[in-house]
């Protein structure tokens, strides 16, 4: 009778499917909310206070807080996000953009996916009509940018930050949901859509459909060293 060898090194397959647990990691959070919202001391406050005293206390994360006032007229969502991305040093972040309290249960099911996921955005439920309306957009999300979730402009979205931080933002309306979906895919990324209870969220529409031109005809990229979906080898003959 022999005695099994040891486990080995994981295949290039499973290597690429495989991620560590986060299992008490700490998280950032980023609130983007309206600048006129800001007027009201209290606003973010609410939004964050269950979701902060969840996080610190049954999941025992340290937590980083950070809201970012977005002017409806000129969003700039990719460059805020990108600054707070710089701003913070957690490896996860969760971007809200949630008009009201987030509770436990909105953020559970993120977090149990998020061990095997780089990117989980939470589906809030929907009535049949509006349901239907997902779908066709979906439809055409899939058929253009290979971005197949449902609910892509959800209040909770849920990234590991070194794999936000290798997707370059073009769009500075709520696009941009769908940009990182897309650029996700593409690089290889792993992605996840959980189901959440219902969720109010703000969502920036100016200038979506400039931001889907520029994005279909020249998406932008950055070589991230060390990354799971970088080739194996160098490429042979002249460059």
């Amino acid at each position: 009778m022999t005695t099994p060898e040891a486990a080995g090194p994981l295949d290039p397959f499973e290597a690429h499917f495989h991620r560590e647990p986060l299992q008490g990691a700490g998280v950032a959070l980023i609130l983007l909310v309206d600048a006129t919202a800001t007027a009201e001391p209290d606003a973010a406050a609410g939004v964050l206070a269950s979701c902060v005293a969840w996080l610190q206390g049954e999941g025992g994360r340290s937590v980083q807080s950070r809201v970012v006032p977005v002017d409806r007229a000129s969003p700039r969502l990719n460059a805020l996000i990108e600054a707070a991305l710089e701003a913070v040093d957690q490896p996860i972040v969760l971007i809200c953009s949630a008009v009201e309290p987030i509770a436990p249960e909105h953020l559970k099911p993120l977090f149990q996916s998020i061990d095997q996921a780089d990117h989980v955005l939470g589906r809030r439920p929907a009535a049949p009509l509006d349901e239907v309306v997902r779908w066709i957009a979906c439809l055409f999300r899939r058929l253009v940018f290979a971005a197949p979730f449902l609910d892509v402009n959800s209040p909770c979205q849920l990234h590991r930050t070194q794999r936000l931080r290798a997707i370059p933002l073009q769009s500075g309306s709520s696009f941009v949901n769908v940009e990182i979906v897309a650029k996700a895919t593409f690089l290889g990324h792993l992605l996840d859509e959980v189901e959440i209870p219902a969720l109010a969220g703000a969502v920036w529409s100016r200038g979506r459909f400039k931001d889907l031109r520029m994005v279909l005809k020249a998406p932008t990229f950055r070589p991230v060293g060390g990354s799971s979906s970088a080739p194996l080898e160098e490429a042979e003959g002249q460059p």
